[in-house]
């Protein structure tokens, strides 16, 4: 067993994350959903030539996350399984960010009149949390400052 500092750390050495990437069917409505929903900008838009796909780079709340779609594509819909059975499904569950006001963002949410998974419920005996639904299916975690 070779006791290297590259193999104690493997190839993840100096990586960082660049962005979460979401395949989506509507771009331009996706787009203007997590700009008006999520607060996020798009701080790039383009097309990915070697794969024929257009994109957009939301950037915001310490995170980016990139829209992508291929045009004309046939598309399969989002997994919708609800929680806690969601998680029998392999791959992707969630977007999760952390929030100082979680009954602030709650209200938010339903004025925006966004598809709630669940609204300020107790995850934990510590943590409140709040799920959404972006206009295509994917969920979105939002979890409330820990309580002592």
């Amino acid at each position: 067993m070779s006791t290297s500092t590259e193999s104690i750390h493997g190839p993840a050495r100096g990586l960082t994350l660049n962005n979460v990437a979401i395949a989506v069917r509507d771009l331009p409505a996706m787009t203007a959903w997590y700009e008006r929903v999520l607060g996020l900008t798009a701080a790039q838009r383009g097309r990915f030539d070697a794969v024929g796909a257009d994109y957009a780079m939301m950037e915001g709340a310490g995170t980016r996350i990139e829209l992508v779609t291929l045009a004309g594509a046939s598309t399969v819909a989002v997994d919708r399984t609800a929680p806690p059975s969601h998680l029998g499904v392999l791959g992707y569950k969630a977007l999760v960010f952390d929030t100082v006001d979680l009954q602030a963002v709650t209200k938010a949410f339903a004025d925006h009149g966004v598809e709630f998974v669940w609204a300020d419920q107790q995850l934990t005996p510590q943590r409140r949390s709040t799920m959404i639904r972006d206009p295509e299916g994917n969920m979105i975690h939002f979890f409330g400052p820990l309580s002592t």
